[in-house]
């Protein structure tokens, strides 16, 4: 069973979303799937709504040892989801030796699953410690915007931290994927640019996901969007969304090893491609840093 994480330590730029349709997506190809919600505000639960099964909760993952009965509960066939619960506020303020607990209790139900797509809390606490540790793999959804860009070394800067410490030094960072893009605004085409730059093809420009109200209705209804057939605009957000989750997937499954901060390769001719206007003040490009995590502590390490 792999482990795909939906990261970025900013809040409201999709993650919830990008988990489910991930999941919507490889269930649909067959794969066994199981969710984990570590995000307290369990926006990933509710779109899955109990059929009165039971399973663990994802605090429980943090226990030295999950009970003897411990089960998943099963949504659909194929589909298995450990629910965000109360107790996860707890687990910020748990000591450092919990970290890897959640990957070793995932394992002991790999033998059900294929898949197991992790959604996370945007702030850095044990929660999204714990998830990256457990990662084999790491998606980061992201809107465009400085303050957002600016999040992205954040992120790069923890998983650094991570492989340092020896915590977990095989995960893959497989790109970033835009989310409620605005393709008629010259400052967001210009921050995709500025992406595509810096990180290479490490940023899914070809999976751009412009802002569309067909996400919202069918998030509300609680299907993946591609079920949604009224009108251009649902046709349009379903053929986005289709291949943005299996074009995520396919990285997982080759384990592509991108996204991992590097500066991406000069174009061809060997000279570096201008700089494109700054999403900032004039003159001066966003704040993302990731090339030096050797200044950046993890207190909970």
């Amino acid at each position: 069973m792999k482990i795909l994480v939906t990261a970025n330590q900013k809040g409201g730029v999709g993650k919830s979303t990008l988990t489910a349709h991930l999941a919507y997506a490889a269930h649909e190809d067959g794969k066994r799937v199981l969710m984990v919600d570590m995000d307290r505000q369990g926006s990933l639960s509710m779109t899955f709504p109990s059929t009165g099964g039971h399973g663990i909760v994802a605090s429980q993952l943090y226990l030295p040892a999950l009970p003897a009965d411990a089960a998943i509960e099963m949504v659909d066939e194929g589909l298995g989801i450990v629910r965000a619960d109360a107790a996860l506020l707890e687990v910020d303020r748990a000591e450092n030796s919990v970290v890897k607990r959640p990957r070793a209790a995932l394992q002991q139900f790999a033998d059900q699953f294929d898949l197991c797509l992790i959604d996370t809390p945007p702030l850095l606490g044990m929660r999204l410690l714990a998830s990256l540790a457990a990662a084999d793999y790491v998606v980061t959804p992201l809107s465009i915007g400085v303050y957002e860009l600016a999040g992205l070394g954040d992120l790069m800067q923890t998983m650094q931290a991570l492989r340092q410490k020896g915590v977990n030094q095989h995960a893959k960072h497989i790109g970033f994927l835009p989310v409620n893009t605005n393709t008629r605004s010259t400052a967001e085409r210009d921050g995709l640019a500025m992406l595509r730059q810096r990180y290479g093809d490490a940023v899914l420009i070809e999976a751009t996901l412009p802002s569309r109200a067909a996400v919202k209705k069918a998030v509300a209804a609680r299907k993946p969007v591609w079920h949604s057939t009224q009108g251009g605009g649902h046709l349009a957000a379903g053929k986005e969304w289709r291949a943005a989750g299996r074009r995520g997937l396919k990285r997982g499954e080759g384990g592509g090893d991108r996204g991992r901060g590097r500066k991406p390769p000069n174009p061809p001719g060997g000279t570096s491609s201008p700089a494109p206007p700054s999403l900032g003040r004039p003159g001066r490009r966003p704040a993302v840093r990731t090339t030096k995590p050797s200044s950046f502590r993890l207190r909970w390490i």
